[in-house]
């Protein structure tokens, strides 16, 4: 589909898509928003259960760049593992999936009703092991219209958010709070601010700090 774009907005675009078609930053970029263990790298076991997000990037009205859509996880989902947090639409793999993207394709639109038809992909991050849940997770780059309207799944989503690349590209909105995992207190445990009284942290502030480190060697304007 095709996706109205500014000038500027098609030259990030188009250098989004070669940046994620070089070499990735991978567990350099993740580390730096890891909760705990900052210098441990989890190792993915054979048999991990796949899933696959989707980092949606939509056209800014407001300052000729971009937005990244989130939501917020529902509460409902007993067995979900990271309800009430803010994550990327996406999900587990099912045998339905023909390929991994086509996960991330359709967890998106059962979640915030975005046809794939108005999804291009740009590419993929480096796939990502959360030993929490268990997951191995394929984070995909992708534009959505600037005109997208959301139909939420509210047994999944809670609501849906979106953050200026630039608001997450300034370092004065990365904080660091004392956080309890397992008996443990973490007394640096790093998160992104994103208003609101919202809070982007662990395995989809790694992820987004991956994507944002792969910006930052950009020439464009990141």
């Amino acid at each position: 589909m095709d996706i109205v774009l500014s000038p500027r907005q098609l030259r990030l675009k188009e250098e989004i898509t070669t940046l994620l078609d070089g070499p990735l930053p991978g567990w350099s970029g993740q580390k730096p928003l890891s909760p705990i263990g900052h210098h441990i790298h989890p190792s993915t076991p054979v048999g991990a259960t796949e899933a696959a997000v989707n980092l949606l990037l939509k056209p800014s009205l407001k300052n000729d760049g971009f937005t990244l859509i989130y939501i917020k996880r529902g509460t409902k989902y007993g067995n979900d593992q990271h309800k009430g947090q803010v994550s990327f639409a996406g999900g587990k793999r099912e045998q339905c999936d023909v390929s991994i993207v086509d996960c991330a394709l359709r967890e998106t639109e059962e979640e915030i009703g975005i046809p794939r038809e108005q999804i291009t992909v740009l590419g993929a991050l480096s796939s990502f092991y959360v030993f929490i849940s268990g997951f191995i997770v394929y984070p995909f780059v992708a534009i959505v219209p600037a005109n997208i309207e959301y139909d939420i799944d509210p047994n999944e989503v809670a609501y849906v958010l979106e953050v200026d690349l630039d608001h997450l590209l300034d370092p004065k909105n990365l904080h660091y709070r004392q956080h309890s995992f397992k008996n443990k207190i973490i007394e640096k445990s790093p998160y992104f601010d994103i208003g609101n009284d919202e809070m982007l942290w662990g395995a989809t502030a790694m992820m987004t700090n991956e994507f944002l480190t792969l910006l930052r060697k950009g020439e464009h304007g990141f």
